[in-house]
C-alpha cells in the first residue's frame, strides 16, 4: 500500500466526486422522488403528490427480496466425490449469507439482500465490502457490509479496482465507541452539536485498510487479508460509458446515464402527472366552496359568517347582494390527456394488473404476456443482484482458501428446505467448482410445467435424460444427490415389512401411543420369529445335500480296463440285465452307506458356526432380553 495520509485520501475522494457529480446528483433527486417530496402548485393553490413512484419502487424491491436465491454449482459430468464437494460449497455460501445477516440485524440494519435490493432499485448501482475477520479470540466471522453507492468512491486499476473508499458521517460518541478516539475537539462538518456528523473515510487498496477523518487517523494501516480490494461495485443495466459531441467539438462523459434507477422512464412524467392532479384537486375544492361576489355601495362589504355553512344567515343592507362565482371546468381534452399519461406510466413501469386491478380472469396466454412485460423491468435488476452476490462469494472464497483462516462452522437451510450445520474446510472449497447465483422472481406462471417436463423426460424403458440431469437442470434442485439419497431412504423404509413396522413404532412412540407401540412390537417379534424358522429350514436343506462324487479314475498304465459284466436276459423278454453277482447294492435293496460330511458343514439341527440366531437379532434390537439373563 502506498503511504496514504488523511489529506491524500480526502483529495482522492474529492477528485472522484467532481468527476461523478452528475451521477450523484441524479441519485439524490431519485431519492426525493421516492420519498414523495410534496409537489408545490404555488401559494394559495391545492397541491397533489402522487404515490405512484413509491408504490412502484416498493413493488420491485419486494420482488427482489422475495425472489428465490439459487446458489448452485452444476454437476455436469463430474464424479460423485466432486459433486459432494460442490454441494458442500453451496452450503458454505448459503451459511455465509446467514452469518452476515445475523451480524447486520444485530446492528439494527436490514439483511444483505434487503439493502442490496434497495440500492439496485433506487440508486441503479450496488456496492459492498466482503471480508473474513478474526475476533480477539481468534474465531473467524463473515462481514458483508453493503455500501450506499451515493457515498462510495473508487479508482480503476489494471485488473480491477485500485482503491475504494466509503465516506459516512459519524458522531463524536460513535467514533469514540467504535475506534476509541476522542473527537470532542474536532470541527463538525454540519452544525456544532454532538448529533451532527464528522466525515469518516473507510479506505481500502489491494493490501491494507485505513480509517481516518479529514485530519486524523482513527484506525492505522492494517492488512485486510484479501488478495485484492475487498469491495464490489457495479451498475445496473447494460448502458456503457459513452461520450457526446458538443457544439464546440469537445466530448463529455455520460456518467449520469450509467446505472439508471427504476425511475428512468417516468422521471419527467411524475411532475406532469402531479401538476394535472393538482389542477383537478383545485377545481374539486372550488366546487365544494366556490368564490362569492359581494355587491355593496362602497365596495368594502365583508361577510362575518360563512355563507356555505348550513343554516347561516346574512344581514344585507338595501342595494347589497352576494352571488357565487361561476365554476371553472377542465378542458375537454383533459380526459384523453390523462389516459395518455396513464398509458405511458404503465409502459415505463408496471401494468396496473400487477397490483390486482383487473375486472376479469386472466388466461394462460395473458399471464405469460404479463410476465414478459414485467420481466422487461425486472431482468436488469435481478442480473445486477446476481452479479453482486457472485462477486461477494468469489471474494470470500478467495480469502478462505488462502490458508490464513481455519475451518469454521456454517448453518442454514438450503434451497430444498433442509437444515444443515456443518464444518467445511478450505480444502473442500478449493476443490469445488465455480458457483452460479440466480434469483427466480415469484411471478404468475405455470408451476407444473417443469414437473411435467421432468416426468416426460424420464418416462419409458429408455428415458430421454438421466435423473441427475433432470434434477440438476430441469427442476433446478440445489443438491440432486441429496434428493436422491432422501428418495432412496424413503424407499428403504417401505420395501421391507420389518422396516415399515419399525418406523411405525418410532412414530407412535413420538406421539405417546404406548398401547399401539406394544401391539406393533409384538408384531415385529412375530415377524422375526417367522424369519428364524425359515432360516433354520434353509440351513437344514443345505446340510442334507449329497456331496459331489469324485470323477472316475483311469486304470494304471499298462493295465487293461475291466471287462463289462455278462448280461442275462430278463424275465418277460424286456432286454438283457446284469447278473446278480455283479449288480449294485441299490438294485438288491441294500441301503447305500452314509456319505462323508463335506468340509465346513455341521450335523442337521445344529446352528452353523458364526450364524446369528433370531434371538440374537431380536436381542440386538432390544426386543428380547439377553440370553442367560436373570
Amino acid at each position: 500500500m502506498a503511504n496514504y495520509t488523511p489529506e491524500s485520501i480526502v483529495e482522492l475522494v474529492e477528485n472522484h466526486f467532481d468527476r461523478t457529480e452528475p451521477l450523484r446528483t441524479r441519485m439524490d433527486n431519485d431519492h426525493k422522488i421516492y420519498k414523495l417530496d410534496p409537489y408545490d402548485a404555488g401559494e394559495g393553490y391545492k397541491s397533489y403528490t402522487s404515490n405512484e413512484p413509491q408504490v412502484y419502487a416498493d413493488k420491485l424491491i419486494s420482488w427482489l427480496i422475495s425472489a428465490e436465491m439459487i446458489v448452485r454449482i452444476p454437476y455436469g459430468n463430474s464424479k460423485r466425490e466432486q459433486r459432494e464437494n460442490n454441494d458442500l460449497k453451496e452450503k458454505f455460501l448459503i451459511g455465509l449469507i446467514k452469518s452476515a445477516d445475523d451480524r447486520l440485524t444485530g446492528k439494527f440494519q436490514p439483511t444483505v439482500r434487503d439493502q442490496m435490493s434497495w440500492f439496485v432499485i433506487l440508486r441503479g448501482w450496488y456496492a459492498a465490502r466482503a471480508l473474513l475477520v478474526k475476533d480477539d479470540d481468534g474465531e473467524t466471522h463473515v462481514e458483508i457490509q453493503p455500501w450506499d453507492p451515493l457515498h462510495t468512491y473508487w479508482a480503476e486499476g489494471k485488473n480491477g479496482l485500485r482503491w475504494a473508499c466509503y465516506r459516512t458521517k459519524r458522531t463524536h460518541s460513535e467514533i469514540k465507541a467504535i475506534w476509541g478516539v476522542d473527537m470532542s475537539d474536532a470541527i463538525m462538518t454540519v452544525g456544532d452539536g454532538d448529533n451532527d456528523g464528522i466525515d469518516v473515510y473507510d479506505f481500502y487498496d489491494s493490501e491494507d485498510n485505513i480509517v481516518c477523518t479529514a485530519d486524523r487517523i482513527l484506525k492505522s494501516k492494517t492488512k485486510h487479508g484479501s488478495n485484492r480490494v475487498p469491495v464490489i461495485i457495479g451498475p445496473v443495466g447494460s448502458t456503457p460509458l459513452v461520450q457526446t459531441i458538443t457544439e464546440s467539438g469537445n466530448g463529455s462523459d455520460t456518467i449520469e446515464d450509467i446505472g439508471e434507477s427504476c425511475f428512468k422512464a417516468n422521471r419527467e412524467i411524475y411532475e406532469k402527472h402531479n401538476e394535472m392532479m393538482s389542477i383537478m384537486l383545485e377545481l374539486a375544492a372550488r366546487a365544494k366552496k366556490p368564490g362569492i361576489k359581494i355587491k355593496s355601495r362602497d365596495g368594502n362589504k365583508a361577510l362575518e359568517e360563512d355563507p356555505y355553512i348550513e343554516g347561516s344567515e346574512l344581514s344585507l343592507a338595501q342595494g347589497e347582494d352576494v352571488e357565487p362565482l361561476g365554476l371553472l371546468e377542465m378542458a375537454k381534452e383533459s380526459g384523453a390527456f390523462m389516459n395518455l399519461v396513464s398509458g405511458e406510466f404503465q409502459r415505463g413501469s408496471l401494468p396496473y394488473n400487477v397490483y390486482g386491478q383487473t375486472d376479469r380472469n386472466l388466461s394462460g396466454f395473458a399471464i405469460n404476456t404479463l410476465r414478459q412485460g414485467v420481466e422487461t423491468i425486472l431482468i436488469p435488476k435481478t442480473q445486477a443482484l446476481e452479479k453482486a452476490f457472485r462477486n461477494i462469494f468469489h471474494l470470500i472464497c478467495d480469502q478462505y482458501i488462502s490458508g490464513a483462516f481455519k475451518s469454521f462452522e456454517v448453518s442454514g437451510r438450503d434451497r430444498n428446505r433442509m437444515y444443515f450445520k456443518e464444518e467445511i474446510s478450505p480444502d473442500t472449497i478449493k476443490e469445488a467448482g465455480d458457483v452460479e447465483v440466480s434469483f427466480v422472481s415469484q411471478l404468475p406462471q405455470d408451476d407444473m410445467g417443469k414437473m411435467s417436463m421432468a416426468q416426460i423426460a424420464r418416462e419409458g424403458p429408455s428415458p430421454l435424460l438421466s435423473d441427475t440431469y433432470i434434477r440438476d437442470n430441469i427442476l433446478g434442485l440445489q443438491s440432486g444427490d441429496q434428493m436422491e439419497d432422501v428418495i432412496r431412504t424413503q424407499r428403504a423404509e417401505r420395501m421391507l415389512p420389518e422396516a415399515d413396522v419399525y418406523e411405525n413404532i418410532k412414530a407412535l412412540d413420538r406421539r405417546g401411543k404406548e398401547d399401539l407401540v406394544e401391539l406393533y412390537e409384538l408384531e415385529l417379534k412375530r415377524m422375526f420369529l417367522v424369519k428364524r424358522i425359515e432360516d433354520d429350514k434353509l440351513a437344514m436343506s443345505l446340510t442334507q445335500e449329497t456331496p459331489p462324487q469324485p470323477p472316475p479314475q483311469a486304470p494304471p498304465q499298462g493295465q487293461m480296463p475291466p471287462m463289462m459284466p455278462p448280461m442275462m436276459p430278463p424275465m418277460g423278454g424286456a432286454g438283457p440285465t446284469f447278473a446278480p453277482t455283479v449288480m449294485p447294492n441299490a438294485a438288491l435293496g441294500v441301503p447305500p452307506p452314509p456319505p462323508p460330511p463335506p468340509a465346513g458343514t455341521v450335523a442337521p439341527g445344529t446352528p452353523r458356526p458364526g450364524a446369528r440366531t433370531a434371538e440374537t437379532r431380536l436381542e440386538n434390537l432390544g426386543l428380547v432380553p439377553p440370553t442367560g439373563g436373570n
